[in-house]
């Protein structure tokens, strides 16, 4: 359920929120990876390098991220705990143990509670989001700072905790942009359009302060009203370009939209920042989901930026196969206007079919490999229907 990472040798990393041992039904979660194969058409070779037991590890992982000299990066966000944000050390030689080290344990309290994912910043810093916790219950954003000298503890710090009426609920972390920026999604919360404090959502940023005992600054950028424009995202944004040094923010929202599905079937939308620095940023749709039989529906995962600009990413449902049901997903590809004013072009790429060859509902993004290879995972699906790792090559 969570986006793959690439690593050296084109090594791909990710977790799986249940399986394995540990105190939790259907267990805890792991962490894997999958290393391609020595020679063309071979298999890929799968292994569990870290099996999450509930109790002080944690349970039910988010994404990994890679940092320097290998190590992983993630966070656990489910009960009984209040989640944890973890490192994960590759073994000294092949084939050794990966060594897990818990950096930080929520309360739930003023912290936070159930973490979404860490980004990499400056100095080895990481940044996050928490779904609950904070001053109000909405959530957090927060940083972790590693420690001054090895062996010491890393540090906490909560840069923002949302009211409800600025954002709530966040899904997924944060990107780093330009100047040390966050950007980020709340599922729910913000103030205008006919949603309630539970719906609609909002993308903000954080500005980092200018003197180092200064507070971050957050800004609603803008406010999903859960009509035309979408609503509900769930997914974390990417930071992209338009004309030439213009920022634009690519991302989803798993309702809303124009269309027929039930609170709609969801939206690719872009955001882009006044031109004066006054003014508010300008949200464009850049395609409404149709739903099935012959659309895409309700993306839960964020898009992946690829040459020209092209945006790719998949939907939970919708697609040519299981249409009884609503579809079993698919992977789609947005292709920019040749000219200004022009409308962009979605192209299906694959409607999944959940035999025991392919996947389904995938809830996770794509990330682009060598060669405009598209890797990614589905949540069911294969030989288990315990769900796939897949590859889409051009």
């Amino acid at each position: 359920m969570a986006d793959l990472a690439i690593g050296s040798g084109g090594v791909l990393y990710g977790t799986a929120r249940f399986g394995a041992s540990g105190a939790c039904l259907s267990g805890c979660g792991t962490v894997f990876a999958l290393a391609p194969p020595k020679s063309a058409g071979g298999a890929w070779t799968e292994t569990t390098i870290y099996s999450f037991t509930g109790v002080s590890d944690g349970n039910y992982p988010t994404p990994v991220v890679i940092g320097k000299g290998g190590v992983l990066y993630g966070a656990t966000n489910a009960e009984p705990n209040s989640g944890t944000v973890f490192a994960l050390k590759p073994p000294a030689s092949p084939g050794g143990v990966w060594t897990l080290t818990t950096l930080y344990a929520f309360t739930g309290l003023d912290d936070g509670g159930f973490p979404n994912g860490v980004a990499i910043g400056k100095n080895g810093a990481l940044y996050g989001t928490t779904s609950s916790g904070g001053t109000t219950g909405n959530g957090t954003v927060f940083t972790l700072k590693p420690p001054a000298s090895a062996g010491g503890a890393w540090t906490e710090t909560v840069l923002h905790s949302f009211n409800g009426s600025d954002g709530s609920v966040p899904q997924t972390g944060v990107v780093i942009g330009a100047n040390g920026v966050l950007y980020g999604s709340t599922l729910a919360g913000g103030l205008t359009g006919p949603c309630t404090t539970t719906v609609c959502g909002t993308v903000f940023s954080l500005t980092p302060p200018g003197s180092p005992d200064g507070s971050w600054t957050h800004e609603m950028l803008y406010n999903f009203t859960g009509a035309g424009d979408g609503g509900s995202p769930n997914a974390v944004v990417v930071v992209g370009s338009g004309s030439p040094g213009e920022l634009v923010l690519y991302g989803t929202t798993q309702n809303g939209g124009i269309d027929s599905c039930y609170f709609g079937c969801g939206t690719v939308f872009a955001l882009r920042p006044p031109q004066s620095h006054v003014g508010s940023w300008t949200e464009a749709v850049l395609y409404n989901f149709a739903g099935p039989p012959g659309d895409s529906a309700f993306p839960y995962a964020g898009v992946a930026i690829g040459s020209g600009g092209v945006l790719y990413g998949t939907t939970e449902m919708g697609g040519s196969s299981g249409t009884t049901d609503g579809g079993l997903g698919t992977v789609f590809m947005l292709t920019p206007p040749a000219s200004s004013g022009q409308a962009w072009t979605e192209t299906l790429l694959h409607s999944f079919d959940g035999g025991n060859s392919d996947g389904s509902y995938s809830e996770a993004g794509v990330v682009i490999g060598p060669n405009g290879t598209l890797y990614g995972v589905t949540a069911g699906g294969g030989t288990a229907n315990a769900g796939t790792v897949f590859a889409l090559r051009p």
